[in-house]
């Protein structure tokens, strides 16, 4: 990707990425959405997960989630919405026969607010008993004609959801996958192999009867793009880099076909991130691509369209730029604990992207980077008495209180308490230490723990 193009996407960033003001070469071309939107649930009352009981999530919480997440969709994809989406974590519905189900809700809401129309396909097999049933599933929907799709069942994990789609008489083969949870377990691990395995295998087979077939990979592979580097030590052999294939090396005619390229590397390794976890950026949403988009033939990849979906104020938070995760507390806010991934595809033919040096984007990072907080740091405000807001999650505050409890510890702060927690060892150390009447000043990033308010300390430079 040319550095004047990032240059001028960054400035956009509050704009829809490609919406009614497109360039002509982007009204040619639709867009492919990849987003996890965190436990999307119906609200039956019957649910696996305590936290969609009746007692925590309702009709306000479901209408709440759903309005949130069609301003992302239009913030992507303009008025219409993106062309096709790959969705992990909808809720299988518990109650078929009784009660709208979480994708019913879905559609309604998408309908009313003008988004598609979209045909779609669910990512479990309603015909097998219900206890083998998944708690979440993948769901597929296009706005343009579905042809074909089926599921890949896997042992004690997701099913994948393969889903063709006809691009003026030109098929797409889609895969949307959500594989197992739990990216730095080696058990867990265990379970991802057999998700690329039977992933391989099936585009093996795709290829071997049709060598130019076009298709694309994507989802939530609770994965990261360099997971065999991160956890070389603790994994020998990773699903989606060892099984899989994904490559940073983008196609061409002087390579071997079978790998895919992960867009991940579109972009610099210090932009690379879709989620965060205890101050550390994750990558575990994906795109990718095999070398039959690259060629001049049915459908192509248009070259540095790769997008993270960050809305500051909306998916993302102001000043530290993670996602604003979901919490079904206080009526529901938030987003999203995944940034959605974009991707532009075309029927124009492969052309290359701006010409400069590319191998810094082939770079591969040796370990999961911590998430910069130095901005927010320096736009931190004072914590005061109207601060305690959902509009504030996840911000950074200046704060100085009187530790009111030492076990656990919490702080009184201009009329609120709020408990204290660090992540790092030595931080969560001096907190501990500290005794009740105590003053205690520093920066906090606003979070909430079982019902509470309390300020996340992510290091000892965060105490005053």
């Amino acid at each position: 990707m040319g550095t004047l193009l990032r240059l001028v996407f960054g400035c956009l960033i509050f704009l829809p990425f490609f919406g009614l003001n497109s360039s002509p070469s982007e009204k040619r071309s639709f867009q492919v959405v990849a987003y996890n939107v965190q436990n999307l649930f119906d609200c039956d009352g019957v649910s696996l997960y305590d936290d969609y009981k009746p007692d925590y999530y309702g009709p306000t919480e479901l209408a709440n989630k759903l309005e949130t997440l069609c301003k992302v969709l239009k913030r992507i994809g303009g008025e219409k919405g993106p062309d096709v989406l790959l969705l992990q974590e909808i809720e299988v519905d518990r109650t078929p026969d009784a009660h709208p189900s979480a994708v019913d809700a879905l559609i309604a809401k998408l309908t009313e607010e003008g988004l598609g129309p979209y045909e779609f396909r669910r990512g479990y097999d309603p015909d097998k008993p219900s206890e083998k049933w998944p708690a979440v599933q993948c769901l597929t929907l296009s706005r343009f004609p579905i042809t074909a799709s089926k599921l890949h069942p896997i042992s004690m994990a997701r099913p994948i959801l393969e889903t063709t789609i006809e691009i003026k008489g030109t098929s797409l083969t889609l895969f949307n996958n959500h594989w197992k949870s739990g990216a730095s377990s080696p058990e867990m691990e265990t379970h991802r192999l057999q998700n690329a395995t039977t992933l391989r295998k099936r585009i093996d087979e795709l290829v071997a009867r049709h060598p130019n077939a076009d298709f694309l990979v994507g989802g939530d592979l609770n994965s990261h793009y360099n997971h065999s580097t991160v956890y070389s030590e603790s994994m020998k052999k990773t699903g989606i880099n060892h099984v899989l294939g994904s490559t940073g090396k983008e196609h061409s005619s002087a390579m071997k076909p079978g790998g895919l390229y992960n867009l991940w590397h579109e972009v610099a390794p210090q932009e690379r991130g879709s989620d965060a976890w205890r101050g550390k950026w994750g990558t575990l949403m994906h795109i990718l691509l095999p070398a039959s988009l690259y060629d001049q033939k049915g459908i192509s990849y248009v070259d540095d369209s790769f997008r993270i979906a960050k809305f500051p104020g909306l998916n993302c938070v102001e000043g530290a730029g993670t996602p604003m995760e979901w919490s079904n507390e206080l009526d529901g806010f938030g987003a999203s604990d995944h940034f959605p991934l974009v991707a532009r595809f075309s029927k124009s033919g492969f052309s290359k992207g701006a010409e400069e040096d590319r191998s810094s984007l082939q770079q591969v990072e040796g370990s999961l980077r911590k998430v910069d907080f130095s901005q927010a740091l320096l736009k931190a405000n004072k914590w005061g008495p109207q601060s305690l807001a959902p509009a504030n999650f996840g911000k950074v505050f200046v704060f100085s209180g009187v530790v009111s409890s030492s076990r656990p510890i919490s702080l009184t702060a201009q009329g609120h308490r709020l408990g204290l927690y660090s992540f790092d060892p030595e931080t969560r150390k001096i907190l501990f230490s500290r005794k009740k009447g105590e003053s205690l000043a520093g920066y906090g990033r606003l979070s909430r723990y079982r019902g509470q308010w309390q300020f996340i300390i992510e290091n000892t430079d965060w105490l005053k």
